[in-house]
């Protein structure tokens, strides 16, 4: 209790110290995400940090003619109806929820059924040294794009194995795993992550009128995601090359000259997170039982986006205008479609699928089933309710962003800012502002949910709709980048317990790689785009800069490529 009034007050205070700005409720319309942030912080509860900012901004605009009694009341009201319940009853938001709940447990109920182990075995028994065994892991990850929690668990256990067989350090395995596991599943047009994202951007483009939809916008950003596409790309190239530097570099030759996969002393992490995942006894796994249900996805949400939109006007002059397989074509479908609805639609088909999979597997040799539609059900709701935080989480994203257009919150950062800030710094402004409340709060998240409703407003301001996309972009790879270097993320730990790793240090040893393609990201990804050329320029030349870093600026543990 002593940490959270400090934590909230210490918000309150920065708040009410900040300039007026000419917005009625100066600096203090920035309290919803000072108080979100702070106490998080400083207690350690992300969610109560999120309900405390609801309450703050409400206390913020409790009319002045209202007593103890009737505030209070209107305070709760305002809290959980128009803060909470309002967005979370919108259609879109509904649908979003269910999509998001459906993938999770969809990917529960494929890895019951032996898909996922199916990938692994299949990648993993073509490792016959360290050098495959790595990059196996690597494909692993890329191959597991739905869900990153699912990728970190299946991959990291399924993996090591066959790491610790050919003297792979953990630590190696733990870094591979978390700085695969995040970006892909961030930049995938089919995952757990598209339907926050969408969610988030779709209230900032409905409230900046734009035209476009939130599932236009993350098209757009695809391109400016310059961390999450130069993590991969360091991750292939380290692989790839065997080429290490720093702490990770020790790591290896410890394992390479003594045999040991583990620092002596250290303390490997374990725990229970792969409960419910693992394939059911008796089954023989198949990469086909988890390639169906994804696939229909994917092609789900593709082909429902054409029938969605298909008599739409503007879709059917694109169609007469553009071919099929145009860039120009497909930003229409999905800018008209109701995006949402159709993934949800596609969504609650891969479930069904997978549970038709999973229902209908016999065992190897006895030839009789082995999952019930009891047991299949089970498990569905079992991964629903195992992620019912990132869940709750969602909704109070919804929830903050109403909070902050209460309080002006955007509008006050453009009235303090807007003449000030000059437009090309504001990617790399704020790529660095989410990257630093990512480490401090260990959620990408949630930071996305804090600063996308405030700072995009601020980045159309100054420079309109490229702005915009580049500012979006750069909030949630700052989060996902943040979210890598800190030890209090969910992820971060996640990749400790599944590749049975200290926990220290494999932050220890991730801190450089990610900091390298950070800065990298910075200044050729934010900066350089920001001010002098395109977004595809500087994915070539961040990609040969990381290409060139790890080729030339890593060393090899040893010079057998196959031990």
């Amino acid at each position: 209790m002593l940490r959270y009034g400090t934590a909230a007050g210490a918000a309150v205070l920065i708040g009410w110290l900040l300039p007026s700005g000419g917005t009625p409720h100066a600096g203090l319309s920035l309290l919803p995400p000072l108080v979100a942030i702070a106490v998080a912080i400083g207690t350690g509860r992300l969610i109560l940090g999120l309900c405390t900012a609801l309450v703050a901004a409400a206390l913020l605009i409790v009319p002045a003619n209202q007593g103890f009694i009737e505030g209070a009341f209107w305070v709760v009201r305002t809290t959980t109806i128009d803060f909470v319940w309002r967005p979370l009853s919108d259609s879109f938001q509904l649908y979003i929820l269910a999509f998001t709940a459906s993938l999770i447990g969809m990917v529960r109920v494929i890895s019951i059924a032996g898909g996922t182990r199916g990938i692994a075995e299949a990648l993993a028994k073509r490792a016959d040294g360290a050098a495959t065994a790595r990059r196996a892991t690597f494909l692993l990850g890329l191959a597991v794009f739905f869900d990153d929690y699912s990728n970190t668990i299946v991959v990291g256990t399924t993996m090591r194995p066959v790491a610790d067989r050919f003297r792979v350090p953990r630590e190696k395995l733990a870094y591979i795993v978390d700085s695969t596991a995040a970006p892909v599943a961030g930049i995938a047009l089919i995952s757990t992550w598209i339907g926050y994202e969408v969610g988030l951007f779709q209230d900032a483009m409905d409230t900046l009128s734009t035209g476009i939809s939130g599932y236009e916008l993350f098209f757009r950003a695809l391109s400016a995601r310059f961390y999450c596409w130069f993590a991969l790309v360091f991750v292939a190239a380290n692989v790839w090359w065997q080429r290490d530097f720093g702490p990770m570099l020790r790591a290896e030759r410890r394992a390479h000259e003594h045999g040991q996969i583990l620092r002596p002393g250290a303390q490997p992490m374990d725990g229970h997170e792969a409960d419910g995942m693992d394939m059911t006894e008796g089954l023989v796994p198949d990469w086909r039982w988890a390639a169906g249900p994804v696939g229909l996805v994917i092609a789900g949400v593709l082909v429902g986006m054409q029938v969605d939109s298909w008599s739409n006007p503007t879709v059917v002059a694109a169609r007469e205008e553009f071919s099929l397989l145009s860039q120009r074509y497909w930003s229409t479908v999905f800018s008209n479609a109701n995006g949402a609805k159709v993934m949800f639609l596609a969504a609650l088909a891969g479930t069904v699928t997978a549970f038709f999979i999973a229902v209908t597997r016999v065992h190897e040799h006895l030839g009789h089933r082995l999952i019930s539609p009891k047991q299949a059900a089970i498990t569905w709701l079992g991964g629903v309710t195992g992620f019912y935080r990132a869940l709750v989480i969602l909704v109070l994203a919804w929830a903050i962003k109403e909070a902050c257009s209460a309080v002006g919150t955007s509008d006050y950062l453009v009235a303090l800012l807007g003449s000030s800030l000059p437009p090309l710094t504001v990617p790399l402004l704020v790529f660095l502002l989410a990257a630093a409340v990512a480490f401090s709060i260990g959620t990408s998240w949630t930071t996305m949910a804090i600063l996308l409703p405030t700072t995009v407003p601020l980045a159309h301001e100054l420079g309109g709709l490229p702005l915009t996309i580049m500012t979006a972009a750069a909030v949630l790879d700052g989060s996902i980048f943040g979210d890598h270097c800190s030890p209090i993320s969910d992820t971060t730990v996640l990749s400790s317990i599944a590749a049975g790793c200290d926990h220290l240090d494999h932050v220890k040893t991730q801190i450089p790689y990610a900091m390298a393609t950070m800065i990298v990201a910075a200044i050729i990804g934010y900066l350089g785009t920001a001010a002098i050329y395109p977004a595809e320029v500087g994915l070539i030349l961040g990609t040969v800069c990381i290409v060139l870093l790890v080729r030339f600026g890593g060393q090899r543990a040893h010079h057998d490529s196959n031990t």
